[in-house]
C-alpha cells in the first residue's frame, strides 16, 4: 500500500509539474500526433533579397502541407550525430528527405502565463530543442535548403525570437554528415521573453525547406517546447518510465492527488 501511494504521489507531481511548465499543447509531441499544432506548407521559390537573411527573406508559394512525422528511437542514415528521440519518446521531423522544392510550416499559438515566469530572474521563458538536418549543393545562398524559427507576439507582429540557417551557410558550425549532407546537433534554445509577454498570445512557427531549384531537400527536428529546460542532457532521449495500471483505489487516490495538484498550482500563481 505505501509503494503504491509513493508511486500515485510520484506520478501526480510529474503531472502537475508538465502541466505548469508547458507554454504550448503537446510541446513535446508525447500524444504521438501533431494535435494542438497545425501543419502548412507549398514550395520555395528562393529567398529574397542577399545575405545576411532573415524571416523577412522567408517566400513559400501557396501548396499543399509538407510531410511531416514523429520519430521515436531511430538513427539518420544522413546525419550520424544526431540521437533520437531528443526528449521523452517521440520528436517532430519537419519536411524530409524529399525534393520538389517543399516547405513545410508547423505552427502554434498560445498563451504565455504566469506559470512561464522562471523564478531565477522573474521573466517567462520559451524553451525548446531544434537540430536542421540539410543538403548541401553548393547552390546560390538564396537557392539553398533552410530552415527558420520564429516567435511573434500576436498583438503587434514583433519578434521575440528568430533563428534561422541555410545550408552551408558560412559562420554556421555545420557538421558533415554523409555525402553532401550537413547538420547541426541539437541545440538547446533558452528565449526570454518580455515581462509584458505575460498574458499575451505569442505564435511560433517552424519551417524546414528544399532548395528553390528542386533538387536537394532539407528539414529540421525539434522537441521540449514549454517553459521548462529541456532534458536529455546533450541531444540524449529522456526514455519514457513505464508506469503500473492502477486498480480502483488507486485511480481514486490519483484523484484525489490531481485535486490537490490544480489547488496548489492555482495558490503559486
Amino acid at each position: 500500500m505505501r509503494n503504491r501511494f509513493r508511486l500515485i504521489a510520484a506520478v501526480s507531481l510529474l503531472v502537475c509539474a508538465s502541466a505548469s511548465e508547458a507554454v504550448f499543447t503537446n510541446g513535446g509531441f508525447e500524444q504521438n500526433s501533431f494535435a494542438g499544432w497545425t501543419l502548412g506548407g507549398g514550395t520555395n521559390p528562393g529567398l529574397a533579397g542577399a545575405p545576411p537573411f532573415t524571416g523577412a527573406s522567408v517566400q513559400i508559394n501557396p501548396g499543399a502541407t509538407g510531410p511531416a512525422s514523429l520519430v521515436g528511437a531511430t538513427a539518420d542514415p544522413r546525419a550520424p550525430g544526431i540521437v533520437l528521440p531528443r526528449v521523452g519518446r517521440y520528436t517532430a521531423k519537419i519536411n524530409d528527405e524529399g525534393t520538389n522544392a517543399i516547405v513545410t510550416t508547423l505552427r502554434q499559438t498560445d498563451t504565455v502565463t504566469a506559470a512561464d515566469i522562471d523564478p531565477a530572474d522573474g521573466l517567462p521563458h520559451l524553451r525548446f530543442s531544434f537540430a536542421p538536418v540539410l543538403d548541401d549543393p553548393s547552390h546560390s545562398p538564396e537557392e539553398q535548403p533552410y530552415f527558420y524559427v520564429v516567435v511573434r507576439n500576436v498583438a503587434d507582429n514583433s519578434v521575440l525570437f528568430e533563428q534561422f540557417a541555410y545550408s552551408g551557410q558560412p559562420g554556421v558550425t555545420f557538421q558533415q554528415g554523409t555525402g553532401t549532407w550537413k547538420f547541426l546537433p541539437f541545440q538547446n534554445v533558452d528565449a526570454v521573453l518580455p515581462a509584458g509577454t505575460v498574458g499575451q498570445q505569442i505564435e511560433l512557427t517552424v519551417i524546414g525547406a528544399d532548395c528553390s531549384l528542386g533538387g536537394h531537400a532539407g528539414y529540421v527536428y525539434v522537441d521540449g517546447f514549454g517553459s521548462a529546460q529541456v532534458g536529455g542532457g546533450a541531444g540524449t532521449g529522456t526514455p519514457a518510465v513505464p508506469v503500473p495500471a492502477l486498480d480502483r483505489l488507486g485511480m481514486l487516490l490519483m484523484a484525489l492527488l490531481l485535486a490537490g495538484c490544480g489547488l496548489f498550482s492555482w495558490r503559486r500563481a
